[in-house]
């Protein structure tokens, strides 16, 4: 039954309106989807059949529905018949509000129908606040559609509704351009209804301009084709056309045809200028019977009037108190994603924290570990080249000697393995007494060097003048004396320039009250230098002399 009467609306609305009544009884038992569909037939079959909206109720319950399931083929309708709702209730922002959301929800779908008439109601919204413009905008949006549609009787009312911006423009040329291509479009149609509608529009525009002539010529068509739904501004236009022409008789019986079947507005017109011609024929009776009835009508407009200003107002404020509602509520959401974001913000700075420090503190351990190892390695190597090392390995082969001894003839095994660990332990020993006789010499070229001489010298200067090339000539030294000096601290430790000083002159045997005075420090800088090299290094408490010990030692 949905399908039928969805099918009627477009071409009987009124015969729709009928088949959804009958069907009330029924939509107390249906779900609520159907309940809904059936409350947005109702709505728009109504609107169809020119039956004024009266109230907001049914179709707010319908829009909270479909908004709430986003549905997506619905919603955009529901959108629009809202704004057609407010549109007769007069509050135009509201219905431009939901025209706007109504063209929101259609997105990137095409729905050229729906679009051609958001369009066109948007644009008479416009018209009706006196924004010719933005009117005319809408309207030639609706005419695209409609073209894109092939909706020929579509694109008729379109180029009517821009040529009536014109006309309100004061300018009736291009309305009449306008007009003319209206009018092309219906004779093309041969639709003799919308021929009769842009030529009455015409007729007044000709009457505006003083062209009687051509007015008359263009409303024959429509008295001779009148219909009910038209009478009134027919007739309207016929009478101001025959009263301004001079012919007055004619202009009577128009009028007088206006007070049976015109508007409100028509009839008040008609009693205000029959009132005007029965003055001039000296008729003062009838005269005051039509102004009597002109009073009539007035009242009855103004009340009108009125109520349609009370309910406009009434329709503002409802819609500021809305637009207030909704700007807290946008202000409120705001800040909660303010708060969310800084939230959101901390949390990742303190993961990223947290990383950092876990990625710091491994790396740290993983760099103590390889410098623990390198100290282990670096202590094992000097051991081996230490007069320490052959004293030991002399006695070690003391024991051998003495075991050997011992045994005789018996286990000729073992014997073989202990004179084989026997002559190993003595070639490392002269190995390492070599490199000790061969450090020793160099030792000995060394302290007998220019540059040692210089720093010497310099220590016990009055004034102290060690240049950058001086300290890298030093340096080259010590590295040749010393088996790459420099280079076996820097695997324990970033060294800086001072520290590297210092550490230099340790190794020459300089004093640290030189020390001070050759690197421009206080002695007891130089000591605190000292100190917290050994903790850097052994990852322990210890003293300037200790560090002193292990530098001695490389």
């Amino acid at each position: 039954m949905f399908i039928v009467a969805d099918s009627l609306i477009g071409v009987k609305p009124d015969s729709a309106v009928a088949l959804l009544d009958g069907m009330a009884d029924e939509m107390a038992s249906a779900s609520r989807s159907v309940r809904m569909y059936y409350q947005l037939l109702c709505i728009k079959a109504k609107d169809k059949a020119y039956i004024r909206h009266t109230s907001d109720g049914l179709i707010l319950q319908v829009l909270d529905y479909y908004v709430l399931k986003n549905d997506k083929r619905h919603l955009p309708e529901a959108y629009y018949y809202a704004g057609r709702v407010y549109r007769d209730l007069g509050d135009a922002p509201q219905a431009l509000d939901c025209l706007e959301k109504a063209t929101d929800a259609l997105g990137t779908r095409e729905e050229y129908p729906l679009r051609s008439r958001i369009c066109s109601q948007i644009g008479t919204l416009f018209m009706q606040q006196d924004l010719y413009e933005e009117a005319a905008e809408s309207f030639r949006k609706a005419y695209c559609y409609d073209i894109l549609l092939k909706d020929t009787a579509g694109m008729v009312f379109d180029l009517r509704d821009v040529a009536g911006i014109w006309r309100y423009m004061e300018q009736p040329d291009s309305a009449l351009h306008y007009y003319r291509k209206a009018y092309d479009l219906a004779s093309a149609l041969q639709n003799r209804r919308l021929m009769d509608i842009v030529e009455n529009q015409m007729a007044s525009l000709y009457i505006e301009l003083g062209q009687y002539d051509l007015a008359k010529s263009h409303l024959q068509s429509s008295l001779a084709n009148l219909r009910r739904p038209s009478k009134s501004a027919v007739y309207s236009i016929a009478s101001k056309l025959y009263h301004r022409a001079g012919n007055v008789d004619s202009a009577c019986y128009y009028y007088k045809e206006l007070l049976k079947c015109g508007t409100i507005y028509a009839k008040q017109a008609a009693n205000r200028s029959l009132a005007e011609i029965a003055l001039l024929r000296s008729e003062p009776e009838v005269a005051i019977l039509y102004l009597q009835q002109y009073t009539h009508c007035a009242d009855s407009i103004r009340r009108i009037t009125d109520m349609e200003t009370i309910r406009k107002m009434h329709s503002l404020y409802n819609y500021q108190l809305r637009e207030k509602e909704n700007i807290q509520l946008k202000a409120e959401n705001e800040r909660k994603e303010r708060i969310m974001v800084y939230m959101l913000s901390v949390g990742f700075v303190l993961a990223a924290l947290t990383v950092a420090c876990l990625q710091y503190n491994r790396r740290r351990r993983l760099q103590l570990h390889v410098q623990l190892d390198n100290l282990h390695r670096l202590q094992e190597e000097q051991h081996r080249r230490s007069s320490q090392f052959i004293e030991e390995n002399k006695k070690q082969m003391e024991e051998l000697e003495n075991r050997l001894q011992s045994m005789g003839h018996a286990n000729d095994d073992l014997k073989i393995q202990l004179q084989r660990q026997k002559e190993v332990m003595l070639y490392t020993n002269k190995q390492a007494e070599i490199e000790l006789n061969e450090r020793e010499m160099k030792q000995t070229v060394f302290f007998s060097s220019d540059i040692y001489r210089f720093f010497k010298e310099q220590a016990q200067a009055s004034a102290c003048r060690v240049t950058d090339e001086d300290w890298n000539a030093l340096e080259c030294a010590v590295n040749d004396t010393y088996g790459e000096f420099i280079k076996n601290l820097q695997k324990l430790h970033s060294f800086s320039c001072h520290e590297i000083h210092i550490c230099l002159l340790i190794k020459i045997n300089i004093q640290p009250v030189d020390m001070a005075k050759l690197t421009n420090h206080t002695r007891e800088s130089v000591s605190a230098t000292r100190r917290r090299l050994y903790e850097k290094v052994f990852r322990k408490k210890g003293s300037p002399k200790q560090w002193d010990e292990f530098i001695y030692s490389l």
